[in-house]
């Protein structure tokens, strides 16, 4: 085989393709969060619409105006969306190690202190935010990145580093 050219062997993973196929997914499921986000609420059966009375974080009716804040389940890392200027600030909580991103460039390490909790994400969820920046969590981790450029932090106990 020459170098620089791969064969294919329906024994062996391909790794590169894997990876490809996930880049280019995660535009799309962040565009799918944004149409689930979006679809009405349905009517009741009197015929008067339906009244969502928790609405899914971050996406109230004043959510492009006002600061978003939000945090893991296990309440180790908090963060807070800022509309203008339009960013978002993660802070881990055991060792006040914090980034700041924002849709025009890179991570940026920071020092940050967030006092209140905001509201707790459920397990394993993503927000999006307006500028192409979104933010998913594990139960102790949290990822933020821009979906089509190459920003993106990650805060957790072990392993927090910014890109």
């Amino acid at each position: 085989m020459r170098a620089g050219v791969e064969s294919f062997d329906p024994g062996r993973p391909n790794r590169r393709g894997a990876r490809a196929l996930w880049r280019a997914a995660a535009p799309c499921a962040s565009l799918a969060a944004l149409a689930i986000a979006a679809t009405p609420a349905p009517a009741m059966p009197g015929g008067a619409p339906a009244q969502a009375a928790d609405h899914a974080i971050c996406s109230g009716p004043t959510s492009a105006k006002v600061p978003c804040r939000f945090s893991t389940p296990s309440g180790n890392i908090r963060c807070i969306w800022t509309p203008r200027p339009n960013n978002v600030a993660c802070v881990l909580r055991a060792t006040g190690r914090a980034y700041r991103l924002r849709p025009s460039g890179r991570a940026k390490a920071i020092k940050l202190t967030l006092a209140r909790a905001g509201k707790t994400l459920p397990l394993n969820q993503q927000i999006v935010f307006p500028g192409s920046l979104s933010c998913r969590d594990t139960r102790s981790t949290m990822i933020c990145n821009q979906d089509f450029a190459t920003g993106a932090f990650t805060l957790a106990r072990k392993g927090s580093h910014s890109a």
